[in-house]
């Protein structure tokens, strides 16, 4: 089971981060591990135009389930998952497409 990230150090991380990719309405930016540890650590930003909170938690909770049960996992490092407006119109399988397609674009499998 994944980290999260919660510092503001780790979060400055993002600024230059080694991958990114996209796909739909999520876009992931990825920052490699330095260290030889095989930790991964995920940040999630959805943003209220997603929904209410209902929403947002929902579509928190997928992503933590389909981040939890990847594989092959992805790359050692730090992810920050960014979701657009349409990620509350999408369906289980769908947002699971789509995160794959994003990890794959930004480098990270």
């Amino acid at each position: 089971m994944p980290d999260r990230v919660r510092t503001r150090r780790q979060f400055a991380l993002f600024a230059a981060p080694s991958g990114r990719g996209q796909s739909g309405s999520l876009r992931i930016s990825f920052v490699a591990e330095t260290t030889e540890s095989s930790s991964i650590a995920v940040a999630y930003a959805i943003s209220r135009k997603v929904g209410n909170a209902v929403v947002r938690n929902r579509i928190r909770r997928r992503l933590r389930a389909l981040v939890d049960h990847l594989d092959p996992q992805p790359k050692p490092g730090k992810y920050l998952i960014r979701c657009g407006n349409e990620t509350g119109n999408l369906s289980y399988e769908e947002l699971e497409h789509h995160l794959k397609e994003a990890l794959e674009r930004a480098g990270a499998r």
